[in-house]
């Protein structure tokens, strides 16, 4: 059973420590959150940091201190969870007790450093690695279109939640990225660094007194002052009514995606419930869509949903021939009022349940889903642990989910239809 505590280290600054014997390596991780605003230069902000500190001002000279670390590996972190933008960087490094004493020490001041001691020239970000960077960031915004399952479904938030920060993109827009300037960058690190809350974590073997000493050493001076969470716009009802978009790429298969309010978010007493309507619905291979509108009525190459629980959203996503649009959505409307009125058979509601419940436990073998759920829990000011949540879960009766999936309320559909031959 893994030990977890959260301790606040400075102004606005909370650790999070899983101490577990599983792993030989040590993650490590550190998020400054932001509210989410589609501004390209905070995601292209870690990338730019990483690329070199006051002690290692080049990429060559950073790989020599990870080298000295036995291979310790840092990555930039650009993450949208709800309508907070967290950005920082994690990292792995082989546990202290087989690297020695004081590695925990040296591994967490390294990391730190690229926040708190970033490379400059006359005070600024070198203009090389600041056009590097925005290029970087302006290719990776135009790859979206390559993974059209995913777009088609960022899409749809875009035109769902218009008037809400969830509709924007956590990259930006490539315009805007390639007019990133070194002013814009030390504006945005002065503005993440100064007034946004910092989530730390560390999942390994250390105490967690041994950690948070060696968080707290590398740690940059903070003023005391509020370091507020941002806020979600949470609705239960569609703020706009139910509506319609369609878009045309020249591509073969068509992608229809459809977006329901819950209202249910993380800290809801009805969100274990939610989770396994959602997993009878469609988040499971034994689902109602998987089995009923992709198997037996063939109507979709492939058939899914996915709760969001920092948002109170849900979306069903679809691949489909573009005769089959109508029918298809009509469809996957039916089988979710077919859960709503009818509820969940006993036998599917118990796959369901074992569906989810092994999916939670499962993340115990990842210290970076590990690292990605607390990043979630710190954002929502939770403390439960997955294990609590999967007990949730295992309790949750029949009609809790039956009334939970009378939450799913259809708000928005975006249908990308294929126009290629």
């Amino acid at each position: 059973m893994n030990e977890i505590t959260r301790t606040p280290l400075a102004p606005g600054v909370r650790l999070t420590c899983i101490t577990t014997q599983k792993f030989k390596t040590s993650a490590m991780g550190v998020s400054l959150l932001l509210p989410l605003r589609g501004e390209p230069v905070f995601a292209a902000l870690p990338h730019v940091l990483r690329r070199g500190t006051a002690q290692y001002p080049s990429l060559d000279a950073i790989g020599g201190a990870l080298e000295s670390l036995y291979g310790m590996r840092v990555e930039p972190a650009v993450r949208a969870r709800g309508e907070t933008l967290a950005v920082g960087l994690v990292a792995d490094v082989i546990d202290e007790a087989y690297g020695g004493d004081g590695l925990t020490s040296r591994a967490a001041a390294l990391l730190l450093s690229f926040l708190n001691e970033p490379y400059l020239e006359n005070g600024q970000f070198p203009s090389v690695s600041v056009r590097s960077e925005a290029e970087n960031l302006a290719d990776r915004i135009a790859a979206h279109r390559n993974d059209l399952r995913s777009w088609a479904l960022r899409r749809l938030w875009e035109l769902m939640c218009a008037d809400e920060a969830y509709g924007k993109n956590e990259l930006g827009t490539v315009e805007g990225a390639l007019a990133l300037t070194p002013e814009d960058f030390m504006k945005a690190y002065r503005t993440a660094l100064d007034d946004a809350p910092m989530e730390l974590f560390y999942c390994g073997a250390q105490l967690p007194e041994t950690v948070a000493d060696a968080f707290r050493a590398a740690l940059p001076r903070r003023e005391t002052k509020a370091y507020p969470l941002p806020e979600t716009q949470i609705f239960a009802q569609p703020p706009h009514g139910k509506r319609y978009f369609e878009e045309s790429l020249p591509v073969t298969q068509g992608k229809l995606c459809l977006g329901f309010r819950t209202g249910i978010t993380s800290d809801d007493p009805r969100y274990p419930a939610l989770l396994l309507a959602n997993a009878v619905y469609g988040g499971t291979t034994s689902s109602r869509l998987f089995r009923n509108v992709r198997e037996k009525m063939s109507l979709c190459y492939y058939a899914s949903t996915q709760c969001y629980r920092l948002k109170g959203v849900l979306a069903a996503s679809s691949g489909i021939d573009n005769e089959n649009a109508e029918v298809a959505r009509a469809e996957i409307l039916r089988q979710l009022e077919g859960l709503q009125h009818g509820g969940a058979q006993p036998d599917e509601l118990e796959t369901a349940r074992r569906s989810v419940v092994n999916g939670l436990r499962a993340m115990a073998d990842s210290p970076m889903s590990l690292e990605s759920f607390w990043l979630d829990q710190a954002i929502a000011g939770l403390s439960w642990s997955p294990e609590d949540l999967a007990a949730r879960v295992a309790e949750a009766t029949a009609d809790e989910v039956q009334d939970a999936a009378r939450c799913i309320v259809p708000d928005t559909v975006f249908f990308l239809r294929g126009t290629a031959k």
